[in-house]
């Protein structure tokens, strides 16, 4: 998903975030000695720490959800990357009992694999809307295999095996096409950054006003701003630095070649 200025959502998001974080603490910090005198007693001072705690709890179950619910959905389709590479070498399975008339067949699934392997992501051939030719050569492929002459009944099952991998292979795809979008709503991470910019305000309220306590709070945001950053982009397991690993289909073509 592409954002402003042709920036990913996740960095979108996660630049937002660190001017949010850095904007709620520093400018507090800058606020304070200009508010009036019955704003800046002990009384509201500890008033505003035990609404800091109430905040910081409420951003911890937040990203506590956010890390389990994106660690799930990339766990889920890894899997479901798993499981596509090893349904593609049960179809060469099923090739090669057809016997020579189906070796055109079989050196068009490696040449398939050949690309997905060969891609740079998965994303760009192995599961990519915007890449026709995938679908397009799983359907050639079993229109080839319903053209082949029949033959004894034991080739004909091996057949109908054949033809029900590129159905599976088929309806894999486009769950792996599904799991592009982003598992965490929108509205729970706009809940999150308010509550952690809250947070941060509550600490530069009467904080020393000073450089060392301005570089932590740039760098508090910065942190924040990188776990939420990372977990966006686990939650989005085809895009970005943390992606499904490409290894299963390295085997199952190995796998084909043999």
């Amino acid at each position: 998903m592409q954002a402003a200025f042709g920036l990913s959502y996740e960095v979108t998001v996660a630049l937002l975030t660190f001017v949010c974080l850095c904007a709620a603490s520093l400018g507090t910090l800058q606020m304070y000695h200009r508010l009036p005198a019955h704003h800046r007693d002990d009384e509201t001072l500890q008033t505003v720490r035990l609404v800091a705690n109430i905040f910081g709890m409420l951003s911890s179950l937040v990203l506590g959800f956010m890390v389990s619910s994106a660690n799930s959905g990339f766990a889920d389709a890894d899997k479901a990357v798993h499981a596509y590479a090893t349904e593609i070498i049960l179809l060469d399975h099923a090739l090669r009992g057809l016997g020579p008339d189906a070796a055109s067949i079989r050196a068009e699934l490696v040449g398939y694999v050949t690309t997905i392997v060969g891609s740079r992501e998965i994303e760009r051939a192995a599961r990519p809307a915007e890449n026709r030719t995938a679908e397009a050569t799983l359907r050639d492929i079993r229109a080839r295999l319903l053209a082949l002459p029949p033959g004894d009944p034991a080739w004909i099952i091996e057949r109908d095996q054949a033809t029900a991998h590129v159905d599976t292979l088929l309806r894999t795809r486009w769950g792996l096409i599904d799991r592009k979008e982003a598992t965490i709503p929108l509205p729970l991470v706009v809940s999150l950054v308010l509550w952690l910019s809250m947070t941060m305000a509550s600490l530069g309220y009467r904080a020393p006003k000073n450089g060392v306590v301005r570089t932590s709070f740039v760098a508090a945001s910065l942190l924040l701003s990188g776990a939420i950053l990372l977990i966006l982009d686990m939650a989005n397991p085809f895009d970005g630095p943390i992606q499904a690993s490409s290894q299963p289909f390295v085997r199952a073509l190995a796998e084909l070649k043999l």
